[in-house]
């Protein structure tokens, strides 16, 4: 018997390139036999209205490829923040303890830097402007293009990481960042180096960054909802990646059955 996964797309906030991304997500197959991946697209700020419990009921995963709460001014500043309102917060929170699978792809990780509770849930946090991080303060984290890495599969049994091998090459951009690896189950790690010397590009003062994680996927927990989070995905040269479609699918076919497994033990 078929089964069809009710998948949500939160996009907006970061530009991407939007053809060959959506032609990425038509084209992504399941690679379990009889599972079909149905996708429905939701742009901030309409968003709010929907990531709320009556909104998202339908859907077995939500999947944010999204950066609400910065803005590129293009400007001397060149980074805004704002906040989240308290009417999302809740929201979203509530949606945690009811179990909702989550996704977070690449810059996600961004996403409502003055919101501590964000980063705890997703695992770190990309930094466009300084900031404090569990009373750690950070300078800008870094990003470089289209760097050629080896990605090292860390835990082989996990389904999230099926038909990759023990490793893969891949190219992608890279961050420089924090990330709570003592509270995550880690999936990834890029054999590229993470030291400031290394990046090109990034937040204001990433040359004095500390050096970042090398694990680029994960696995974790945040109140009642499995979470996970990949680096992967900032342009057409990503997207086209087989590896890279292999790991969106089983992605949401993890994050799916998680939910599914904890609405039948409920």
């Amino acid at each position: 018997m078929a089964q069809v996964i009710e998948a949500l797309l939160v996009t907006k906030g970061h530009p991407f390139e939007r053809e060959p991304f959506f032609e990425t997500i038509d084209a992504i197959e399941s690679p379990t036999e009889n599972t079909f991946i149905n996708w429905t697209h939701v742009e901030h700020p309409a968003a709010e209205a929907v990531l709320t419990q009556e909104g998202v009921a339908i859907y077995d995963v939500v999947v944010f490829y999204d950066m609400p709460g910065v803005t590129f001014t293009r400007q001397n500043s060149p980074f805004a923040i704002s906040e989240p309102t308290e009417n999302f917060k809740n929201n979203f929170r509530t949606l945690l303890e009811q179990g909702k699978p989550m996704i977070f792809m690449h810059h996600a990780i961004a996403s409502w830097p003055t919101w501590p509770e964000y980063a705890d849930w997703i695992g770190g946090r990309f930094h466009f402007l300084p900031g404090e991080l569990r009373g750690v303060k950070y300078p800008g984290s870094g990003y470089r293009f289209r760097v050629q890495q080896t990605i090292t599969v860390e835990d082989p049994e996990h389904p999230i990481v099926q038909g990759l091998g023990e490793s893969f090459p891949y190219c992608d951009e890279a961050y420089m960042m924090p990330v709570f690896e003592d509270e995550v189950q880690p999936l990834l790690r890029s054999d590229f180096t993470f030291t400031a010397d290394k990046f090109r590009y990034g937040g204001v003062g990433f040359q004095q960054h500390p050096e970042g994680s090398n694990l680029v996927g994960w696995t974790k927990k945040a109140l009642n909802s499995s979470i996970a989070y990949l680096q992967f995905g900032h342009d057409q040269v990503a997207y086209r990646n087989p590896y890279y479609r292999r790991l969106f699918a089983n992605a949401i076919v993890w994050a799916a059955a998680q939910g599914r497994n904890l609405e039948n033990a409920a």
